[in-house]
């Protein structure tokens, strides 16, 4: 006899399963891990689910089938999920590369009339249409580079770079927690250097090795090397990657010099940014490596994860 198609009735696990596709451990996983759903338990124990899970759990199926980590839609509720499904189907009918720029209009949109919650909605939505590794890799840039466009053309004021820059802010820490390492991850610490306020960068940083499998322990931006190599030491994290967007010559180089001096047990500096390539590899010693962009802080990170081994220091890639 079939089962009844309603609001009430209760499904056991074995039901679930083959209405949705997924197994036993990757359900019991996203309820433990992500909250997706919460089933209710029989007096035998037995894990219950409504309608209303049962669909949850296959417009979760479908997400993450097109490439959605599971940790940043696991809180969406139904119609959410659907209207992700909706965006996903209209990007499939229409060229890839056109959806960035219509996504990136419409925030730009947003921060000229300042509205901030639609501003921030509007990039969560690029993050679930696109992928985070795309949006992470060249949404932000470009869309951070309008608006440097717009303010000193004077179209956009001070103030909208702010909102803009405040609310990427938040979405990328969004992207960071979404992801959660695997125990015996290894970790990296972000930061920027002692006198460096821009940390836009060490966000991109972070949100891109939080989506490598790495764990990430921020600590934001003005560092002192010696807090720096303090906290890495605690953490007994292999990389440190600092962003880098005014460097100071001489100082600079000394500061990150020193920084990796004083790291143990094979740490090394990762440093990027758009002063990076500007310090000079004769500067620098050979503990400190400099990244062109976060395509190569990938691989970095993808072979260093794979062989936990010391990576040879080619200078900027």
């Amino acid at each position: 006899m079939a089962e009844p198609m309603n609001r009430q009735t209760r499904y056991p696990l074995r039901a679930v399963i083959r209405r949705t596709g997924l197994s036993a451990d990757v359900i019991r996983a996203w309820e433990r891990r992500h909250g997706a759903v919460a089933p209710v338990r029989s007096e035998g124990g037995q894990r219950l689910y409504t309608e209303e899970d049962v669909i949850r759990l296959a417009l979760l199926q479908k997400a993450t089938a097109d490439g959605h980590s599971i940790g940043e839609i696991a809180r969406l509720d139904v119609q959410g999920l659907e209207a992700l499904a909706a965006d996903a189907a209209a990007a499939r009918g229409r060229a890839i590369d056109d959806v960035p720029a219509v996504l990136i209009a419409e925030a730009i949109a947003a921060t000229e009339a300042l509205d901030q919650a639609a501003l921030e909605a509007m990039l969560k939505r690029a993050v679930l249409a696109l992928g985070a590794s795309r949006f992470v890799d060249s949404v932000v840039s470009d869309f951070l580079r309008q608006v440097g466009d717009r303010w000193h053309a004077g179209t956009l004021a001070p103030f909208h770079e702010h909102l803009a820059s405040n609310t990427v802010r938040r979405v990328l820490t969004w992207v960071t927690d979404a992801y959660d390492p695997e125990p015996h991850a290894p970790t990296i610490v972000v930061a920027t250097p002692a006198g460096e306020l821009h940390e836009l960068g060490a966000l991109v940083v972070a949100a891109a090795a939080a989506e490598e499998g790495w764990r990430v322990v921020y600590l934001g931006a003005d560092l002192p090397g010696a807090d720096v190599a303090a906290a890495t030491a605690q953490v007994g994290a292999d990389l440190v990657a600092l962003s880098v967007v005014y460097a100071n010559g001489d100082e600079t180089a000394r500061y990150l010099t020193e920084t990796a001096q004083a790291l143990r047990n094979g740490a090394r500096v990762i440093i990027g940014g758009t002063a990076a390539l500007q310090i000079g590899r004769d500067r620098l010693g050979e503990k400190v490596q400099v990244l062109a962009d976060i395509p190569a802080l990938r691989r970095l990170l993808r072979a260093r994860r794979q062989s936990r081994s010391v990576l040879p220091m080619n200078g900027a890639e």
